[in-house]
């Protein structure tokens, strides 16, 4: 694989974990343990527990306090307050996983395959400037990136 083919490998990615996704607010998941040692994923926090918030369009995740959820852990919102109404609304008790995306099952498979293909991988910080990613770093976000495919895309038939 040559050095362009790496770069526009490396700026796909980028383009997918700079999604304009992000600017509807948090989309993802939470995945906590059950009682029974088992881990769930939901699209709301449990309120009993402590959970993980996944953004399913960048792989990246942080740990919420028990009935904390995503929007609530940054500047309230117009949109939080409308989903803590509507989450008051709703009863309680284990909720199913998300529903199967098409869209974001070929993000998270186009992100695994471009983590798979040995590139070295950088994004952009805080200041703008550019860094690659520690080995350790991609081995989370292809963690990360599998969770996604498991959750949004339907599981291949059997053969």
């Amino acid at each position: 694989m040559n050095k362009s083919t790496r770069s526009i490998r490396s700026l796909w990615l980028l383009a997918l974990l700079v999604s304009p996704a992000l600017l509807a607010g948090p989309q993802g998941y939470y995945r906590w343990k059950d009682d029974k040692g088992q881990f769930q994923a939901t699209q709301q926090p449990p309120t009993d527990r402590p959970s993980e918030f996944v953004r399913t369009s960048t792989g990246t995740s942080s740990q919420m306090a028990p009935g904390e959820s995503a929007d609530s852990a940054g500047a309230p919102s117009k949109a939080a307050d409308q989903s803590a109404a509507s989450a008051a609304k709703k009863p309680t008790g284990i909720q199913g996983v998300p529903d199967k995306d098409p869209e974001k099952c070929k993000q998270a498979q186009d992100a695994q395959a471009v983590l798979n293909s040995h590139a070295r991988i950088r994004e952009k910080d805080e200041k703008g400037e550019y860094r690659y990613l520690a080995p350790e770093e991609i081995n989370e976000q292809k963690k990360l990136a599998t969770e996604s495919v498991d959750i949004y895309c339907d599981a291949a038939p059997p053969q």
